[in-house]
């Protein structure tokens, strides 16, 4: 696993600040010139990478030109597929991550069978357009409990999904090895790569949107517990709460830490994507409202005591908070503002509290079909296509 690590973030090193020589990776991902070899010459091998014609030299540069990396173009394709409650977004993209084509369709009051009925025709017309190369493999991430190793939906309550099997029929019609993630867990995949944790050992992800879970980086990658499902505490019961959840409990922690428990100071947002939502209009209209701006302060400072709690129990190097949260300001920098407040003096400088620059999209979904085109766990995350 630590070595897909290290060339996944080779290849996003060199999709985004690209081209490099090998000198300058092994400086930059902290590894020695031998093991950026041996990574370089893999990926070139496989045709994700490619050498460019331009040289490192100048004025003052002493020793034998340097050749420059680049990520391959006609680099193999992938599908990513994110799934949630109001949509399922697809898009091919190349073995650098780069989105080449996309379509979507409405999940929201559908029955699992014509949501993937739905993706199965899209993926299909996405895959045979003239212009996309050969697909190679595709990775799926939808919240809830997920069986990654057979691609199987144990229960997903956000889309009131049970039992339902995701991985299979998609890889059996597309033809292509397909990977079922968790979207917190996908989520924490990317972070380790592209995202805040990818020079740190240890890590904690609080994504925080329309359901809260925990995804945990231990030794520089992720860890996803006994049976695959470490830091679901969505539906995980709170004493003394009464809250409401959309599953049909009482008490869970979504019911009173998601932005779900926020629905209240702004009920003519319900249902809305967030495109369509005028955030200023509705941080003015709460300003105002003292009832509205409790309900705020108490869902941000239960978020915050849970984040501390799970902090101590890991003591991780930073703290990420993601998720939908990260796009409301007010909200995020108050909860950033309560963690520092209530974290306690002998907490204070071991962990660092960051916010996530991975979007909640299927760009997420192509890092976990990317995982697939590495032999080192590829026997982990197929799903057999028969």
């Amino acid at each position: 696993m630590l070595h897909l690590l290290h060339r996944q973030r080779v290849v996003h090193l060199l999709r985004t600040e690209g081209p490099l020589a090998r000198a300058d990776l092994a400086d930059r991902l902290g590894l020695s010139r031998p093991s950026i070899t041996t990574l370089v010459g893999e990926l070139i091998e496989d045709g994700t990478l490619v050498e460019l014609d331009s040289r490192v030299e100048g004025p003052g540069y002493r020793g034998r030109p340097r050749k420059l990396l680049g990520c391959n173009p006609h680099a193999r394709r992938v599908l990513g597929i994110w799934i949630d409650e109001r949509r399922a977004r697809i898009a091919v993209a190349d073995a650098t991550g780069n989105i080449t084509h996309e379509d979507e369709t409405p999940t929201a009051g559908r029955a699992a069978a014509s949501v993937i009925r739905s993706i199965i025709r899209i993926a299909k017309q996405l895959i045979e357009d003239p212009a996309v190369e050969s697909v190679a493999a595709a990775g799926i991430c939808i919240p809830g409990f997920i069986d990654s190793t057979t691609g199987f939906v144990v229960e997903s309550k956000s889309l009131g999904w049970s039992e339902v099997e995701l991985g299979q029929p998609i890889s059996h019609a597309l033809g292509v090895p397909t990977a079922v993630l968790d979207s917190t867990q996908a989520m924490t995949l990317a972070e380790t790569i592209a995202g805040e944790a990818r020079e740190v050992r240890s890590a904690l992800v609080l994504n925080c949107g329309g359901h809260v879970d925990v995804g945990l980086i231990i030794g520089g990658r992720p860890y996803s517990g006994a049976t695959g499902v470490a830091g679901a505490i969505g539906h995980m019961p709170i004493a003394g709460s009464e809250a409401q959840c959309l599953c049909g409990r009482t008490g869970c922690v979504d019911a009173g830490m998601s932005l779900h428990a926020m629905q209240p100071v702004a009920p003519q947002t319900e249902g809305l994507p967030l495109k369509d939502i005028d955030l200023d209009a509705v941080a003015q209209d709460t300003s105002r409202n003292p009832t509205a701006q409790k309900i705020i302060r108490d869902v941000i400072d239960r978020i915050a005591h849970t984040a501390i709690l799970a902090e101590a129990l890991f003591d991780p190097e930073v703290l990420i908070l993601s998720g939908l949260i990260t796009e409301f300001e007010d909200l995020i920098v108050a909860l950033e503002s309560r963690i520092d407040e209530i974290r306690p003096p002998e907490r204070r400088g071991r962990t660092t509290t960051v916010r996530s620059h991975i979007g909640r999209d299927y760009r997420v979904a192509v890092i976990v079909a990317l995982q697939q085109l590495d032999p080192d766990i590829a026997g982990l995350l197929r799903t057999p296509a028969s």
